[in-house]
């Protein structure tokens, strides 16, 4: 059972070096800034450059939810300064573009959740800056990511789920200063997602994609999930699953209530540069 417990955060831990995009391999020039003819984007993450924030929107596995999204016009902050759209992203991605359509709730669901909610908020109150996060544990497992923020993650907290103590952090920087955006539930749970919160609008998602990431030496994540298996055993990795590791956005953070939704995988008004911060122009 420890043996098992063991893995399972150490696949947790794995999972977080994959949010938002992959960690290349140490000597990767960083450019910070979007590819040009890929419509990818590079991001200074922990432990090195990463790639890919679009792997972040790429997959999805729903319990028993209806995601069907509005239209997007491409013009909010997140649409202009993150990552294009992922393969099948408007499909079943983590992050269906886009307002989802909430599904109905009983009155009792409503209680339940908005008790739920301001629990979760008042850990936003608790960790206002990256100095609270890192002093409370935290580590940063990316860089900033348009859409979806800045990661830090404290990996204790995953091994089940708990609205009051969400296992990551999101800031819109890395700077000590950098403020909280949002809350980020990343949670080992064999056998499906979790039970999150009340009601059914809380859209768990999965990193397995097109095999996984790209895995290196038992915890080095050198590729996302859109890099293809030739070229992840061409730097020595192998793409692996992540069957039991589900993660869910919760966008609480007052003055961050994003209006795609609280649980949506992006926040259209979270833009800014990749791996500077929300508030960085081109």
């Amino acid at each position: 059972m420890i043996d098992r417990l063991m893995y399972g955060l150490a696949a947790l831990v794995l999972a977080v070096m994959g949010v938002g995009a992959a960690l290349l391999v140490a000597g990767v020039n960083d450019s910070s800034s979007s590819a040009g003819a890929s419509g990818t984007s590079s991001i200074v993450s922990s432990g090195g450059v990463s790639s890919l924030a679009a792997d972040e929107t790429q997959s999805s596995t729903t319990h028993s939810h209806d995601t069907t999204p509005a239209a997007v016009a491409g013009d909010s902050p997140c649409e202009k300064s993150g990552a294009p759209l992922s393969e099948g992203q408007t499909a079943d991605g983590h992050g269906v573009r886009g307002l989802i359509k909430q599904a109905t709730m009983t009155q009792d669901e409503r209680a339940q959740l908005a008790t739920q909610q301001d629990q979760a908020r008042s850990v936003a109150v608790k960790y206002p800056t990256v100095k609270e996060a890192e002093a409370a544990g935290y580590v940063r497992s990316t860089g900033f990511v348009p859409c979806i923020g800045a990661h830090y993650t404290n990996a204790l907290l995953a091994a089940k789920f708990d609205f009051t103590a969400p296992s990551e952090l999101l800031y819109d920087g890395t700077t000590p200063d950098a403020k909280i955006v949002g809350l980020s539930y990343l949670v080992w749970n064999p056998g499906g997602a979790p039970a999150g919160f009340a009601g059914t609008n809380d859209h768990w998602h999965q990193h397995n994609v097109n095999g996984g990431l790209c895995l290196k030496g038992g915890l080095g994540v050198i590729g996302g999930e859109s890099m293809d298996q030739k070229t992840c055993e061409g730097l020595g990795g192998k793409k692996t699953i992540l069957k039991d590791i589900w993660m869910l956005h919760d966008w609480i953070v007052p003055g961050w209530e994003c209006t795609w939704g609280a649980f949506s995988g992006e926040c259209p008004e979270l833009g800014g540069v990749a791996g500077k911060s929300a508030w960085a122009k081109g």
